[in-house]
């Protein structure tokens, strides 16, 4: 929410929303689609030190606390209103930090601060984000997860698309410097092959205000990955449904492996790895993705990688 004006009006619907983007949903997974709560009812026991790996983390990251810039995107990260930062992201970097006997301190940012931040030093960890070939460039991947674009929109409205060419001249809103931007920008090129108007994309700061902009009816539909957009959907009183367009999904940054970021060529994104690694053989990873509602989104041991995903954003 951006224009100042209007926060006292909106007030009532961001309380509202904020309840709703704080708990964690089914996503992919099979069973009853209830939603669950947000702070799940066991806790995973820290994964013992491993001595070897401790001392494969690059010396400069071993005498500082390291900040893990995350921005809100549940189940994955969720801001509670008491401040507490919850999700699969700040408990997967509690078992990292317990593994590699490093201090990893979880600190709200904002998406398309994330790269600048660790490339200036700010930040020196972020997670979830695409692990594309034009991103690699900038920053290393310790590759973790998957998913998939999605359009939530309002379920008593009229706009309910079957498939990407009706999206076509809408108003979609996305959180800006995410790759659903490139899945946009893809889309539009369909739809000026079939003489459409374009797609009206709306940037927000985060996946939150984005939804706020949905359920104010500013926006006809929020494009966002599965987890984000379901997690909404079933947790939303009945006010959104998400949707999964068929034929967007071969558009490039339409599907996505996730990974946890850091600075190019320091070497920390590759000892993660291999935490990762530990902890698939352990049995945690699976665990932690089951705990959250999201073992649909798990990867194969193999795909937990350094730089491991070969997919563009743009082709």
């Amino acid at each position: 929410m951006r224009n100042r004006p209007h926060v006292a009006a909106c007030a009532p619907l961001l309380a509202s929303l904020t309840l709703t983007l704080s708990a964690c949903s089914v996503d992919d997974t099979p069973g009853d689609g209830k939603a669950k709560s947000s702070h799940p009812a066991a806790t995973l026991a820290p994964e013992p030190k491993d001595s070897a790996l401790a001392a494969e983390v690059p010396e400069e990251y071993t005498k500082k606390t390291l900040i893990m810039g995350v921005s809100e995107y549940a189940p994955y990260v969720t801001f509670e209103s008491d401040g507490k930062i919850t999700g699969l992201v700040p408990e997967l970097s509690a078992q990292l930090s317990s593994l590699l006997d490093v201090k990893i301190k979880v600190e709200r940012t904002n998406f398309d601060a994330v790269i600048p931040g660790l490339k200036s030093g700010r930040i020196d960890l972020s997670a979830p984000s695409g692990d594309f070939t034009e991103r690699q460039k900038e920053v290393d991947f310790a590759d973790f997860a998957q998913s998939s674009v999605t359009l939530m929109v309002l379920k008593d409205a009229s706009f309910r698309p079957k498939n990407g060419l009706e999206v076509c001249g809408h108003k979609v809103g996305v959180e800006k410097g995410a790759g659903t931007q490139n899945v946009l920008a893809a889309q539009n090129k369909r739809c000026a092959a079939k003489g459409k108007p374009s797609v009206d994309v709306k940037l927000y700061t985060d996946l939150p205000a984005a939804s706020l902009a949905l359920q104010s009816k500013r926006v006809d539909a929020v494009a966002a990955p599965s987890a984000s957009n379901t997690s909404v959907s079933q947790n939303a009183q009945d006010r959104f449904e998400t949707l999964e367009l068929k034929d967007m999904l071969n558009l490039p940054a339409a599907t996505a492996i996730y990974g946890i970021q850091a600075k190019k060529g320091t070497g920390l994104a590759s000892v993660l790895v291999k935490g990762l690694q530990k902890m698939y053989e352990s049995g945690t990873y699976a665990k932690l993705f089951g705990q959250w509602g999201l073992p649909l989104s798990t990867v194969t041991q193999s795909q937990l990688a350094l730089n491991g995903s070969k997919q563009s954003q743009t082709q």
